[in-house]
């Protein structure tokens, strides 16, 4: 018996535990060859099960070709459970989600189908597979070394909690109702982020024009090679500078506050200087987009590269045309070495770079114009983050 920490007015009774084992007959998925992949029914793969709150229809990204007799043995209905069956970390195996629509569909070889077997809201069991207590009874259980690995019988002696099904529909509906405000603002962000994507490519093809303080066009842009506005900045770390990460999404942020683990080394001699306003990079991923400009000191690893502005031009500027695609384009075609995985950009290579750029004052309003949208996204990704985590506290409570 159990009783949750946070629950509604109305509903007192104590919570019993039962198996999985007890709850769902389970069935591994259909193991489909590259030929059966293009067309057909829907299938259900660990892509879907991890990237969505909940599966659809929609939501689902790949078709299959099957026969009568294979619809008939994988297809997944309105209210199964489908579970990550394999992974490369043991963190990730077991992750679950609920199929929500209407729609008949199949499911994958590395899934598992729990199909209920008593009246209960598979919502419900599907939020409380993602609390801390389950997943850790789950991940335990599972086996491997390479590669992780939970099977049905595993999967079956997982422990539960269940109260009265009345109970279960309403905190179903409750913690559905955040997901919804977590789509929105989710939507929010995604569109918020596909007009700046818009702008930038018009802004940077000259489609959009800036104005100055009396409201007349800039002068025409002119061009000019990247060496004419960024030197190599190559100082060594004194040693007890703050440690800098480089990212193609987040750009440049403090080491200790991204999630990433610590693999530099002790000695940082080597290391190279930063500076606010500098443009860092990835040498070995410029061609993917990973830069940025700094808006602290610090240094970075020396498999980096680093350059100096002038005072001629805004290195914000510059930072956001380095994420264009012309430029991302123009950055692998520079770079040195066999294949992707191999690629570098060297400064080197990077100086001899031709762009066209409007003047210093234009520079500054196309950036102060660009960092206003940054702005909004990070309030919307914050909203969002906050949102997420009351809704992982709340599991916690009325779970356990």
């Amino acid at each position: 018996m159990m009783v949750p920490k946070l629950r509604f007015k109305g509903f007192s009774k104590n919570w019993y535990s039962n198996k999985l084992e007890n709850i769902f007959s389970f069935k591994n998925g259909l193991n489909a060859s590259k030929e059966m992949y293009g067309n057909g029914i829907k299938f259900i793969n660990v892509l879907d099960i991890i990237n969505n709150d909940k599966i659809t229809f929609d939501t689902i990204q790949e078709s299959v070709q099957a026969t009568d007799e294979q619809i008939s043995s994988y297809q997944v209905k309105q209210g199964d459970i489908l579970f990550q069956r394999s992974s490369e970390t043991r963190e990730e195996v077991g992750q679950a989600n609920v199929y929500a629509d209407t729609n008949p569909v199949l499911f994958g070889g590395f899934v598992i189908r729990g199909r209920p077997l008593v009246k209960l809201n598979s919502a419900f069991i599907n939020y409380q597979l993602k609390t801390d207590i389950l997943r850790k009874d789950l991940t335990q259980r599972s086996g491997g070394s390479t590669r992780y690995n939970i099977g049905q019988e595993s999967l079956g002696k997982v422990t539960a909690f269940f109260p009265e099904l009345e109970e279960q529909n309403k905190i179903a509906d409750f913690l559905s109702s955040i997901d919804k405000k977590i789509a929105l603002l989710n939507k929010q962000y995604v569109l918020l982020n596909l007009y700046k994507k818009g702008a930038m490519q018009k802004i940077f093809c000259q489609e959009i024009f800036f104005k100055d303080d009396k409201e007349d066009k800039f002068s025409q842009w002119s061009e000019l090679v990247l060496g004419n506005v960024f030197e190599q900045r190559t100082e060594r770390a004194f040693g007890d500078e703050e440690l800098l990460s480089i990212s193609i999404n987040g750009g440049i942020q403090k080491f200790d506050e991204t999630v990433r683990k610590n693999n530099s080394s002790y000695d940082k001699s080597n290391y190279l200087r930063v500076y606010c306003g500098d443009i860092a990079y990835n040498s070995m991923r410029m061609w993917q987009g990973a830069s940025g400009v700094s808006s602290f000191d610090g240094i970075v690893s020396p498999a980096y590269t680093v350059l100096k502005g002038n005072s001629k031009h805004s290195s914000i500027f510059f930072s956001y045309m380095f994420k264009t695609d012309k430029m991302i384009f123009e950055f692998q075609k520079h770079s040195q070495g066999l294949t992707s995985d191999t690629w570098n950009l060297k400064y080197a290579q990077l100086k001899t770079i031709k762009v066209k750029v409007p003047c210093l004052q234009e520079q500054l309003k196309i950036s102060h114009f660009l960092s206003s949208i940054d702005h909004k996204l990070t309030l919307k990704k914050e909203e969002l983050d906050k949102l997420k985590i009351w809704k992982q506290g709340l599991l916690q409570q009325m779970f356990v």
